[in-house]
């Protein structure tokens, strides 16, 4: 069946391409492994880390089951190292938990978790626990099936690290068999010691909605504020290690999709050398695929993404994305027994990946999609949403402690905005769907 198709330059369909691109893709296969495992630690991170282990030893030293358990929360950006700092924090963890020879140690023969609400995240952190013969893969859970798993034996896990804590649940879903109103709130009943990574402009449907400056969802300063003063420690990461851009470059990204205003064209972009970071804007969303597949025959994990504003359904269809007169490229295909996250896949570049798919990942080029629901407002010169275009159902279904629904909504596409546009370490492409914001966007280059 035909993935994708662009009039301007069709689809090379020579075995010995696709041979080649395959192996080349099989080059870059762990780079998303290599990078949570691999990676030197900076020495805010390695700082950071050993902070956590002695907060750890404190805590467990300490721990009173009728007092509050202790938590530790890392706050940062996309791209500013949270999952390698958690995942070099486990693997410590988990290490003096299992050896003997440090049998004096604090840690010995706790009963620790790494969790996180993300089926594609959770693929990678099995994939990686391969490498390390005292991690084992009953560590290692979707939320849902440690709160449900902890009660049922009715006991208490020592430390439990949760990854992409904004993905928690907020609210009851019985479809994924979460009975409890939060589940920050039921881990707090059931650890010593939470290790929480957070990150607030990610949170991406309302069912798992969390917002410090509202009263929609739930705040997480809320449970830290109701912990013990002792027994508690916020720290929040700045330094931006994904996205390799210059400053200008990485505040236009954050102008565009936290203030929604219109930025000028960064400087730096104007004279670059082919050794900078790679930032352009395309008034033709099939001449940008086509020079994304040239990029990605010599670096690997170059991928289209796409706001969520084209027809998808979970019923083993294919639907497509559709720009103009020369993009049409499927949606990714749902693959959950697949071991390889959506980015590895040397397949997925015939695909358009959307939040879910990449959220927690990155790629050496992101070409990005702002589709249907991201216009333009020229009195205001600046985005304009468009909710009713916006074709994420199940991320718009209204929970009861969503109190202002049209306001959550905007901010989800924002949030969404957010993440796609932080994944490109080398280079990041966009194209705007809405004519009248493809036209601000190319007139911010030439002015």
């Amino acid at each position: 069946m035909t993935t994708g198709w662009t009039k301007t330059a069709p689809r090379n369909k020579n075995s010995n391409y696709k041979r080649h691109r395959k192996n080349n893709e099989q080059n870059f296969e762990s780079i998303a492994m290599n990078k949570l495992s691999h990676v030197k630690l900076s020495d805010e991170q390695q700082s950071l880390r050993d902070k956590i282990l002695q907060f750890t030893r404190e805590n467990l030293k300490t721990y009173d089951t009728t007092k509050a358990p202790a938590m530790f929360v890392i706050e940062g950006d996309a791209g500013t190292g949270k999952s390698v700092i958690l995942n070099s924090l486990f693997n410590e963890f988990q290490r003096l938990a299992t050896d003997k020879d440090n049998s004096q140690d604090t840690l010995f023969g706790t009963k620790n978790y790494l969790i996180v609400n993300h089926p594609e995240m959770l693929k990678l952190y099995l994939r990686i626990c391969g490498q390390f013969p005292y991690i084992t893969k009953n560590t290692l859970e979707r939320p849902t099936s440690l709160v449900n798993k902890l009660t049922k034996e009715k006991r208490i896990a020592d430390v439990v690290i949760i990854d992409e804590a904004h993905l928690l649940a907020t609210s009851k879903d019985a479809f994924k068999k979460f009975y409890g109103n939060n589940h920050l709130e039921e881990l707090l009943s059931l650890a010593k010691v939470l290790v929480v990574v957070y990150d607030t402009k990610q949170a991406l449907r309302m069912g798992s909605y969390w917002d410090e400056e509202s009263e929609n969802g739930s705040s997480l300063n809320n449970y830290y504020n109701n912990i013990l003063q002792e027994k508690r420690d916020w720290y929040q990461l700045k330094q931006q290690f994904r996205v390799a851009a210059p400053k200008d470059v990485l505040d236009w990204i954050d102008t565009i999709s936290t203030k929604g205003k219109i930025p000028k064209f960064p400087e730096s972009m104007k004279n670059r050398d082919d050794d900078s970071f790679d930032f352009k804007i395309w008034n033709d969303c099939g001449k940008m695929y086509e020079d994304l597949k040239i990029k990605n025959e010599k670096f690997g994990q170059c991928r289209v993404l796409c706001t969520y504003d084209f027809p998808y359904r979970l019923d083993g269809k294919d639907y497509y994305v559709e720009c103009g007169d020369n993009f049409k490229v499927r949606w990714d295909r749902y693959q959950p027994r697949a071991i390889a996250p959506w980015s590895e896949r040397a397949d997925s570049i015939d695909e358009v990946g959307s939040v879910y798919t990449v959220q927690g990942f990155d790629l050496n080029y992101a070409a990005v999609i702002l589709g249907r629901s991201v216009g333009y407002d020229k009195a205001n010169d600046c985005i304009k949403l468009r909710p009713e275009l916006y074709d994420d159902h199940a991320g718009f279904t209204k929970k009861k402690n969503i109190s202002t629904p049209d306001t959550v909504k905007q901010k989800i596409i924002m949030n969404s905005i957010n993440v796609l546009l932080t994944r490109g370490v080398k280079g990041l492409y966009i194209y705007a769907y809405d004519p009248e914001l493809r036209e601000r966007l190319n007139q911010s280059i030439s002015s």
